[in-house]
């Protein structure tokens, strides 16, 4: 399934993609620490197009505009939504036709992922209220741009969730930052980015 969303990657400036059914993130290109804010918005988006089915409207894509990206949204039968990260200048037309070409293939190989794969269980997640102090802003800066460069435009998303992560379970201090570092190198699926980006921070390891 993830090489589905691997090809629609080779599309001209489209970053991730991931496939959400019904709140369940069943494939994804995107870091592994965006998955409940993809749940959340494969939720919305699949309101937004039932919504539409009941006034007798049909819809065939959704946009929704960020800073620099769009998100692009498309329905696929069975309660399917395929969600794509891509730049500003993109072909839609491209796109939407590839994936409408894909949706057979989405549908016969998720029917099959489905009937495998147990129920997820919940997850209990603990919260704090810890504060960052101010004075790790600058070493926060650095861990991002070092993010930046080998992940791209998703980076931002990435840390903010990696900082929640990291403030529920240890305390978000200077001593503390090489493992902030090892959760986001973590959710860097290549071992050369993964490599690099842990080398660029080698300072902050204390390496």
């Amino acid at each position: 399934m993830k090489e589905i969303l691997e090809e629609l990657g080779t599309l001209g400036g489209v970053y991730h993609g991931c496939i959400v059914k019904e709140g369940n993130v069943l494939a994804t290109t995107f870091p592994s620490l965006l998955n409940d804010n993809l749940t959340s918005i494969g939720k919305i988006t699949d309101r937004i197009f039932k919504g539409a089915g009941s006034v007798k409207h049909s819809y065939d894509e959704i946009y929704f505009e960020m800073d620099e990206n769009y998100l692009l949204g498309y329905p696929v039968d069975g309660g399917i939504v395929v969600l794509l990260l891509t730049g500003k200048d993109v072909n839609f037309a491209l796109i939407h036709m590839t994936v409408k070409s894909a949706a057979p293939q989405i549908s016969r190989e998720l029917s099959s992922q489905i009937q495998e794969e147990p129920s997820p269980q919940p997850t209990i997640q603990r919260r704090t209220n810890q504060k960052i102090d101010q004075s790790l802003k600058p070493y926060l800066n650095e861990i991002l741009e070092a993010l930046t460069l080998q992940i791209g435009p998703v980076s931002r998303i990435t840390m903010g969730e990696a900082l929640k992560t990291w403030r529920s379970s240890f305390e978000p201090t200077r001593k503390n930052l090489p493992m902030l570092i090892n959760i986001l190198a973590e959710d860097i699926d290549d071992e050369a980015s993964r490599q690099e980006f842990i080398d660029e921070l080698s300072t902050l390891l204390g390496q």
